[in-house]
């Protein structure tokens, strides 16, 4: 390849304007003697201000420049400092030309290379195959780099578990070196094993003796039981619960011993709890006072007689009603159920000052009584009598009878029967149903305690308990709606008196007891006993309105018996009560618009 070596040495005197700048060109021009280049430069600077005013700036700027300062300093002319840096530029440039001519035959066989290269291979697929070579290995790497991460923790888990196992290792063989016994230990234990084989019947002897002494001393501390005015509680919480040992030991090694232990206690303690009980509940019938007779009936006349005439003090002359404040009225009889005293009634005291109670007071007091020593036997059976424990225990027939529910039972079912024997035989005597609706609240109170205190042991008991009060509540209900039916207008209104009649009276108080019992209950019972009460007085009423000859009279004698009912009803602000306040008020609104009209 031939290269123009020729090079214009004139052109290359003088910088070009792209080498120096606009302004530089100016100030070469200045510098310059050819006259004409200087006139051009000049009239382009004329021609343009706003240059020649960038320039200006651009030689101001200049004059800080490290050379063209120090020109000045040494007073250089600037005309001679120009042609001096412009032949220095020019053999600068004369220099590079002679070293790039000198190096064109490597450049030349460079591109002949080239071309035969690209004429033999192309050289994009030779770069393409290198690029895919490279990305495999560049993959390749990153597995690697993956594989050793793998691998660095794989070695980290084998470092934790073999330092685990040399831990593991070490607290073994100390435990081994305790275990392992020696050649002259295991010969020592031979002959103690003999021996103890030779002694054997003496040690069975020693328990014997020890169960007999065990069993003896018990049955001496059960026996003390039975003095009068003992204490159970204390004597099981200070003696027998500290002695519970003796028990177990008897209970595993020989039941029948144990047996006796248990059977002994359970019909001395049983025997306790039944005298004493029947002594208490004798002491209470005798305070008793009967609120109610089958005489006491809603419409019942307040004035009649029973017996027989003539006889006026054994037979006849004595009013019906035994306690008219306490027969349908409330009043303070709800404070047995919202009092928090447990209501335990001392039967000397109240002997002494000639106290009476009606029967749901009664009732409290026997079963506070009940439950609180029920509890308490519970806690100490199921502890004293708990079943034997380890594999020493004999499994024999007897057996599943030593245990604490068992022998609870055994204690009080004689005491339970004859609870509920003075329970039956005083409801059903009983005609006050305000009475034994207390009652039935007070045994639901008894549940929710023995559930609180997670004692099931008279859960049967207050069931039985339930069966009893409920039939008889509701036969006494059933006889007061009867009354209604059955009541001769005529006979309870011999006056024709357009005041309020005692029925109505009778009926109000009643209806509101069992509204105010039933607050928070909600039985569908009552709901169900009340609504047909209240609809038999109403057609009572309307029967003995009906002995009024004109219809003013009538309707005057509905409108105060039926404000009674609204006023009474009205003394009562719980939720119970709306139902049956806003039924009579329907009611007295009709009769007095009727009265208007």
């Amino acid at each position: 390849m031939q290269v123009d070596t020729k090079v214009d040495l004139e052109a290359k005197k003088q910088p070009s304007s792209a080498q120096l700048g606009r302004g530089e060109s100016f100030v070469a021009a200045l510098l310059s003697e050819d006259q004409d280049e200087v006139t051009s430069s000049y009239e382009g600077a004329h021609a343009a201000s706003s240059e020649l005013e960038e320039a200006d700036d651009r030689i101001f700027a200049f004059q800080e420049d490290t050379l063209v300062k120090e020109a000045f300093d040494k007073g250089t002319d600037l005309r001679e400092y120009a042609k001096q840096v412009a032949s220095e530029l020019d053999a600068a440039e004369q220099t590079h030309i002679i070293g790039y001519v000198k190096q064109v035959a490597p450049f030349v066989q460079l591109h002949h290379q080239i071309q035969v290269s690209q004429a033999c291979v192309p050289c994009d697929d030779i770069l393409q195959k290198m690029e895919h070579l490279m990305s495999g290995f560049q993959s390749d790497l990153g597995n690697i780099s993956s594989e050793i991460q793998i691998l660095q923790e794989q070695s980290h888990s084998m470092n934790t578990s073999l330092r685990n196992r040399s831990t593991m290792q070490q607290n073994l063989n100390t435990v081994l070196e305790g275990v392992v016994i020696s050649p002259d230990l295991i010969r020592k234990i031979c002959q103690h094993v003999k021996a103890f084989k030779d002694v054997g019947p003496e040690l069975e002897t020693l328990r014997l003796r020890a169960a007999e002494k065990s069993k003896e001393f018990l049955i001496k501390k059960i026996e003390s039981l039975r003095a009068p005015n003992t204490n159970i509680a204390i004597i099981q919480q200070n003696v027998f619960l500290k002695y519970k040992e003796l028990f177990y030991f008897l209970a595993e090694r020989y039941s029948d011993a144990a047996m006796e232990v248990r059977n002994l206690y359970a019909h001395s303690v049983g025997s306790y709890f039944l005298v004493s009980f029947d002594k208490y509940m004798k002491a209470l019938q005798r305070l008793q006072t009967v609120i109610a007779d089958k005489f006491n009936l809603i419409a019942s006349e307040e004035n009649g007689k029973r017996g027989l005439p003539g006889l006026p003090d054994l037979f006849g002359n004595k009013p019906a009603m035994k306690d008219k404040a306490n027969v349908f009225a409330l009043g303070d009889r709800v404070l047995v159920t919202t009092t928090a005293d447990p209501g335990i009634i001392l039967t000397h005291i109240a002997e002494e000052k000639a106290l009476k109670f009606p029967f749901e007071a009664l009732f409290k007091s026997m079963s506070c009584l009940l439950m609180d020593n029920a509890s308490s036997e519970h806690f100490f059976d199921m502890d004293f009598f708990a079943p034997p424990r380890g594999k020493a225990a004999r499994q024999t027939k007897d057996f599943p009878a030593v245990s604490g529910a068992a022998t609870f039972n055994e204690v009080f079912d004689p005491t339970l029967k004859l609870i509920q024997g003075f329970n039956k035989q005083s409801i059903d005597a009983s005609f006050d149903a305000v009475g034994l609706l207390l009652c039935i609240r007070l045994n639901n109170q008894n549940i929710r305690i023995m559930e609180a205190r997670r004692i099931p042991c008279l859960e049967s008991y207050m069931n039985a308990t339930n069966m009893l009060l409920w039939p008889r509540f509701q036969a006494i209900m059933d006889l007061h709606i009867e009354s209604l039916k059955k009541a001769a207008p005529k006979s309870l209104l011999p006056s024709k008196d357009f005041h309020p009649h005692y029925v109505t009276r009778r009926y109000a108080e009643f209806s509101a007891s069992i509204l105010t019992l039933n607050q928070g209950y909600d039985d569908a019972l009552l709901a169900n006993s009340l609504f047909r009460l209240r609809a038999e007085v109403k057609h009572l009423l309307m029967r003995m309105s009906g002995e009024f000859s004109d219809a003013k009279s009538r309707l005057v004698f509905l409108i105060n018996n039926y404000d009674l009912v609204v006023a009474v009803l009205s003394e009562h602000s719980v939720s119970s009560f709306d139902q049956e306040k806003s039924h009579f008020n329907t009611i007295l609104e009709a009769k007095i618009n009727e009265y208007v009209d």
